[in-house]
């Protein structure tokens, strides 16, 4: 067995056993983590502010050649500081001090003569309305006139680009809500109605929210002021808000069969009075119902008595 061979040597790459010169051109600085004596100073358990935090390092520093222009700046700038801390306390006291004779001022109680503000309109400014054109808004054309004494209604009509040419009964409609005097005095609500190919009769853009379907408008608008349209707080609410479903399926219905029993449900809910659900004032159940039939130019198929009650509503528009 052959004895083992020696490898070559190879000389260091890396030699540290010269000198390093370090540059003359940096002022030196002392370690702040050690204490004169070498030793490693534990940290505060006090908290500083800025002002001690500042002054303790310009202490640790002390000697350090080229740290007395520091040192002097430094020293400016906490004057500064002090005296605007001065000026925000100053600043401070005189506003309690108002703050506190305000609130002296103002009875403790309310006076016996005070009287509580009516309510006041809650109708927005604006409204965006986007309606198909196969179902013109007749019952925008009710809401002016029936609102016309508690807000007005200013209609401006805009074409979709899925519009070419609006229909003639759309057309109508159009000018005779364009045309609309505001009565003087009353708050005005401008309404952007915008003519589009949609899938709904009507829609409505709340708060990035799109309401859908003209009965659920209706119940909108008719949340927004204290007006006779208004029917959270009648009797017969949960009989209107069904005889709104039955004119959402009226406007959608595609058969006699379909719309003859909705026609019952309105004749039963009509009677003898003049308006729907026995009332002697006009909902915007009939609103709904007066549009829906409009719309889908079924008027021919009722009855005498509703017959009687269409042509009412029609001389209200």
């Amino acid at each position: 067995m052959k004895a083992p061979i020696k490898m070559y040597h190879l000389k260091p790459l890396v030699v540290h056993d010269f000198a390093v010169e370090i540059p003359k051109c940096m002022y030196e600085l002392s370690n702040i983590h050690e204490s004169k004596a070498g030793q490693h100073v534990a940290a505060s358990t006090q908290k500083l502010d800025i002002f001690d935090q500042v002054k303790q390092f310009l202490k640790s520093c002390q000697g350090v050649p080229g740290m007395a222009q520091l040192e002097a700046r430094q020293k400016d700038i906490l004057a500064q500081l002090a005296q605007l801390k001065q000026q925000i306390f100053s600043l401070k006291q005189d506003l309690n001090i108002q703050n506190g004779a305000a609130s002296s001022e103002l009875p403790k109680t309310a006076p016996q003569c005070y009287e509580t503000p009516t309510k006041v309109s809650s109708f927005p400014d604006s409204l965006v309305i986007t309606v198909n054109p196969s179902a013109p808004p007749y019952f925008l054309e009710l809401l002016q006139q029936l609102l016309r004494n508690d807000v007005a209604l200013v209609v401006t009509s805009y074409l979709h680009s899925s519009i070419s040419l609006l229909p003639d009964l759309a057309v109508q409609l159009k000018k005779t809500l364009e045309k609309f005097q505001p009565v003087a005095g009353v708050p005005v609500i401008v309404v952007s109605l915008i003519w589009k190919n949609i899938n709904s009769n009507s829609e409505i853009l709340l708060a990035h929210t799109l309401v859908s379907g003209e009965v659920n408008v209706l119940r909108y608008l008719s949340r927004l002021a204290t007006t006779n349209l208004s029917y959270d707080s009648d009797r017969h609410s949960l009989e209107l808000d069904s005889l709104l479903d039955q004119c959402y399926l009226l406007a959608r219905t595609k058969t006699k069969a379909e719309r003859t029993n909705i026609f019952q449900v309105l004749n039963k809910s009509l009677g003898k009075f003049p308006w729907l659900v026995g009332r002697d004032q006009i909902s915007i159940v009939d609103i709904a119902a007066f549009s829906a039939i409009r719309q889908s130019g079924i008027s021919n198929e009722l009855n005498a008595n509703l017959t009687k009650w269409y042509q009412q509503c029609a001389s209200l528009a």
